[in-house]
């Protein structure tokens, strides 16, 4: 069945705008719609399936695409699925870290590390962060690296090995710094358990 709308409008006295109907003097204005054939009633409203990216939870929630291998990881998963799975909690993480800035390119780190309070001169985060994993017994050799700026916040995704174990890993951080040693406490967790 095929049914056409007409719409329109009349005015005396006045002008009509896409957005409405402004009267300059006493008139009448209306607006007349016909539709040619009735709709049949529906006892059943009709289902529409939400917009869903089943290939890339990380998409399907932040609209960001995630890399490809971690992409092809987790296909088909949901986001607490892929959270759980890249982002579990770690029995040894990184939960502060500051930098202050030293000659030749070199940075100092004051980072807590379980309730512990350490120092490191490194010369940037993800090499501090490292090193302070592997003193804790926990050595991390990241494989590609992938940041995002994401709202007020940070998401890092990392592709890491240790002694042929690969796997990829997520932080969350309000910081580029903080976001990478998240990233790297998750990956030290999958990787070392």
């Amino acid at each position: 069945m095929s049914t056409t709308t007409t719409f329109r409008t009349r005015t005396r006295g006045s002008f009509s705008t896409t957005f409405g109907t402004h009267t300059t003097s006493p008139s009448t204005s209306f607006v007349e719609y016909h539709r040619d054939a009735l709709r049949p009633a529906t006892t059943t409203p009709e289902r529409s399936e939400p917009r869903i990216f089943a290939d890339d939870p990380f998409r399907a929630r932040f609209g960001i695409q995630l890399p490809r291998g971690l992409r092809e990881e987790a296909y088909g998963m949901d986001w607490r699925t892929f959270t759980a799975t890249y982002s579990p909690a770690s029995t040894v993480s990184i939960r502060h870290l500051e930098s202050t800035r030293l000659r030749m390119g070199k940075f100092r780190f004051e980072a807590d590390i379980n309730g512990t309070h350490q120092e490191i001169i490194a010369t940037g985060p993800v090499s501090a962060c490292t090193h302070l994993l592997a003193d804790a017994g926990r050595r991390v050799e990241i494989l590609s690296f992938h940041q995002f700026d994401l709202f007020q916040a940070t998401v890092t995704f990392i592709y890491t090995m240790h002694e042929g174990t690969r796997a990829w890993a997520m932080g969350f951080g309000a910081t580029r710094d903080l976001s990478a040693a998240a990233a790297l406490s998750s990956a030290s967790q999958r990787l070392h358990g």
